[in-house]
């Protein structure tokens, strides 16, 4: 779609015919570490069992 070596459009002027900002075409993703996936998998279990907790 946007070519970085275009030989007369820059990537912003691409960016802007396809309505793009240039943060989200430079954007790369974060993959969730194991870690984080394990403790969000404890929180998840203890809200489904005790799903009144945090509550009056």
């Amino acid at each position: 779609m946007i070519q970085r070596d275009h030989p007369r459009l820059s990537v912003s002027q691409q960016c802007k015919l396809v309505n793009l900002s240039r943060s989200g075409f430079y954007y790369t993703p974060v993959g969730i570490d194991a870690a984080t996936l394990e403790m969000m998998k404890a929180i998840d279990r203890v809200f489904t069992k005790y799903p009144f907790f945090g509550s009056r």
